[in-house]
């Protein structure tokens, strides 16, 4: 947690803030009468569901909004001026130079036909005079204050020529270029790993302290929250139910909402026992896997990449396997091994006890099932969620009748009901269309789940939705899973044993609670102590 802001002006009051939504929505406003303040050095987290009006808020306060929302009351005052009644051309000459934001997805921010070095300059050429030259030191400088290597060679690269941790870094870079006084970000961590996220949280701390900046951090990870915040701001349903400072809302909540928030967070805390399945049948092995990618003729790959270096695993009947390390350590290229999705360059995949590869595609399809991250991508958008449950089961020769019958009961199974198989995937929350996912996946009856980062794109109180259906279905259905996932938390929470993944090598294994209590190699030890806000898992 960064240290208490001194009392001066604020940086940013908003004052009652309201944003209607356009008729036919679920509620009459976006945000509704929010009111709150960052004073400079200070950094105030915005906490609550999709839906709660965080984003809302941080892009009106940025003049950024979708044209079919427009508040209709309330003052955004930075320093002297209100935002809202600004002319477009003011509040231009504004962003990048006095307010600056952090989106959370890079890949969608960074343009991709220039190179990451001259979006770094962009800022710089629009509103500083500067030579060419004084551009390029600057940007070279910035780089390096985000801690990227080799800046020269680094400033010559797109945007899909580097991590998504890189990416992340490169925006820092170019929302810190003019030294804001208000800095925005827009939930930057969520899709990195815990130990780049615990870089990134670093550097903007580092450099908050350093400028002095005010920072307005848009988050849904209450870990997050406790590390860096000064206060917290609680939001649900475009209204602010809960703020004060951090200590006083994360360890003694006044609203039941922020109550249900807290508990809703993954961890042991969380964790159902069940019975130890070490003498259940062996439903996966994996004998000495490996997965090595050729060259691909770029510049960023000149040589051979070894992603798997002979891996070996079992997976026991009603057993969930997590598996966590790092963005590159190889956990979803094993994931995708062993469902077939992409060929392994040595070693033996067995599926109750026989290999992979004697196993037909149909039959394969009943003992084998993939949750993928993101449901927007996974299910057909012009397509009835009843026709992509009932697919599987009529590629096999299902009647379509007793197929769509068995969609029905499926919903109703992950608690959307069967009267809404008729729907198309845009009409469901992001939440519900991952519990399709789920249905469609065991439709098949399968033996073996494997769900890669299926809830790290949701917020915590639907990831605790998530998490409980998974375990209520793996009880009832004796499904055994590997959960591929970056969140630690989820990991300890779900799985029966954790096996940690490093440069393509699984470097530990071990009953859940005793890897992330007391883990024993270096890199799990580095990977546990990067978790951030770890006492509230406990």
């Amino acid at each position: 947690m960064s240290g208490s802001a001194p009392a001066h002006r604020p940086v940013l009051a908003v004052k009652g803030l309201t944003v209607p939504l356009p008729s036919g929505a679920d509620r009459p406003f976006a945000v509704e009468d929010v009111s709150f303040e960052i004073l400079p050095g200070e950094i105030v987290c915005v906490v609550g569901e999709s839906g709660s009006g965080k984003s809302v808020s941080s892009f009106s306060i940025m003049g950024l909004l979708d044209p079919a929302l427009r508040p209709s009351r309330g003052e955004i005052r930075f320093g002297d001026r209100d935002l809202l009644r600004l002319p477009d051309k003011e509040l231009r000459a504004l962003r990048g130079r006095a307010m600056s934001m952090i989106f959370q997805e890079p890949k969608t921010a960074l343009s991709p036909t220039m190179t990451v070095g001259r979006q770094i300059e962009e800022p710089l050429r629009i509103h500083l005079r500067m030579t060419a030259a004084q551009r390029r030191a600057r940007m070279r400088e910035l780089l390096r204050l985000v801690n990227l290597p080799d800046p020269d060679k680094l400033a010559r690269r797109y945007p899909h020529q580097l991590s998504g941790g890189q990416r992340q870094r490169v925006m820092i870079a170019m929302a810190l270029a003019l030294e804001p006084a208000l800095l925005i970000a827009d939930e930057p961590t969520t899709a990195l790993d815990v130990t780049t996220q615990a870089q990134i949280l670093a550097e903007i701390k580092q450099i908050q302290r350093r400028t002095n900046t005010a920072v307005l951090f848009v988050t849904h990870d209450f870990g997050v929250v406790a590390d860096i915040a000064d206060r917290v701001v609680v939001m649900q349903k475009g209204r602010i139910v809960e703020q004060g400072p951090v200590a006083a809302v994360l360890t003694a909540p006044t609203h039941d909402y922020t109550r249900s928030l807290m508990a809703a967070i993954p961890g042991v805390h969380n964790r159902t026992e069940r019975a130890a399945p070490e003498q259940a049948p062996v439903i996966l092995q994996l004998d000495g896997l490996s997965k090595t990618y050729p060259p691909s003729g770029f510049a960023f790959r000149q040589t051979a990449h070894r992603a798997l270096d002979n891996v070996n695993l079992v997976v026991r009947r009603g057993e969930t396997l997590a598996v966590v390390g790092e963005s590159g350590s190889g956990k979803s290229t094993m994931a995708r091994c062993v469902s077939g999705l992409i060929p392994a360059t040595a070693g033996s995949i067995e599926i109750d006890g026989r290999p992979i590869d004697a196993i037909g595609a149909g039959e394969r399809a009943r003992l084998l099932q993939f949750v993928f991250q993101d449901p927007n991508r996974s299910l057909d958008p012009r397509w009835t969620v009843g026709k992509s449950l009932s697919e599987g089961l009529r590629n096999l020769g299902v009647p379509r009748k007793q197929a769509l019958d068995r969609a029905s009961e499926l919903m109703a199974k992950v608690g959307l009901g069967a009267a809404a198989v008729d729907r198309y995937p845009h009409e469901f929350s992001g939440g519900q269309r991952q519990r399709l996912c789920i249905a469609r996946a065991i439709s098949m009856e399968p033996r073996l789940l494997i769900a890669d980062e299926a809830v790290s794109a949701l917020d915590v109180s639907v990831q605790a939705q998530i998490l409980k259906l998974l375990a209520t279905l793996q009880k009832e259905l004796q499904l055994s899973m590997i959960f591929v996932t970056h969140d630690l938390r989820v990991a300890v929470q779900i799985s029966d044993r954790i096996a940690v993944m490093h440069q393509g090598q699984v470097v530990e294994i071990g009953p859940a609670l005793e890897i992330f209590r007391n883990p024993q190699h270096a890199y799990s030890r580095r990977l546990f102590e990067a978790l951030p806000g770890r006492g509230l898992s406990a």
